[in-house]
């Protein structure tokens, strides 16, 4: 019997250490109340509480998983190495598709919840409205950058390689302004800033000029993309 109630022990141990240790656990246990608070105030089903129930199960274990391994790489192998490198990547992209299922699953079940009145008002202003679609344009801007430098195998999905994406980012903010103020003095400002950071990547030696013009380019012809398909 005592055997049993220290591997609960234990068990619960490892909750608390995971508690105390990892900001990601506690922004998940945040979330995961917000959420559940949400359920129960939407008065949603026994099926779809079970579905998010399961859901945020899913990220807790990932993330507990993924600190699991994280220790136990660093004793195995406390220098830098390609394979432990490998396995915490990994283990983060573990978490990182749970994360992902649970916004997914979140969303599908409670969007069908909220009254129809104000889903239709809310989306209406949304589709309409110039922050959506400039948000829209970043978003796609930084999924297009991540899968060129997955593609090119150069440098890291947030530091260095082909294209630059605080470029990308930065004249996709440009465009978008220029869209929304059509302002000669504002646009000619933020483009200043966009210059100003292009430039700085290729002083920091972070980027090439290639990299970066490409980056600029990447970034307006997807935000002139949405702008127009709206």
């Amino acid at each position: 019997m005592r055997p049993f109630i220290e591997s609960f022990n234990y068990a619960i141990s490892g909750v608390v250490h995971g508690l105390k240790t990892q900001r990601n656990m506690q922004f998940h246990i945040i979330a995961a109340v917000l959420v559940i608070a949400a359920s129960f105030l939407l008065r949603l089903e026994r099926i779809e509480l079970l579905a998010i129930a399961f859901a945020i199960a899913l990220v807790l274990i990932a993330e507990m998983l993924n600190t699991s391994i994280e220790a136990i790489v660093n004793i195995a192998s406390p220098n830098r190495h390609e394979l432990a490198k490998i396995a915490k990547d990994i283990g983060a992209g573990a978490v990182l598709i749970a994360a992902i299922n649970a916004t997914i699953v979140g969303y599908v079940v409670i969007y069908n919840h909220i009254p129809r009145d104000i889903v239709k008002i809310t989306t209406e202003k949304i589709e309409t409205s110039p922050s959506h679609l400039t948000f829209a344009a970043i978003l796609l801007v930084i999924i297009v950058v991540i899968a060129l430098k997955a593609y090119f195998k150069k440098g890291t999905y947030l530091y260095g390689g082909m294209p630059s994406g605080h470029t990308a980012v930065a004249f996709s903010i440009w465009t978008a302004v220029s869209f929304i103020e059509q302002s000669f003095l504002i646009s000619t400002l933020v483009l200043i800033l966009a210059l100003i950071i292009a430039i700085e990547r290729i002083r920091l030696g972070v980027h090439s000029f290639l990299e970066v013009g490409f980056g600029a380019i990447l970034g307006i012809l997807i935000t002139v993309l949405i702008f127009q398909l709206r």
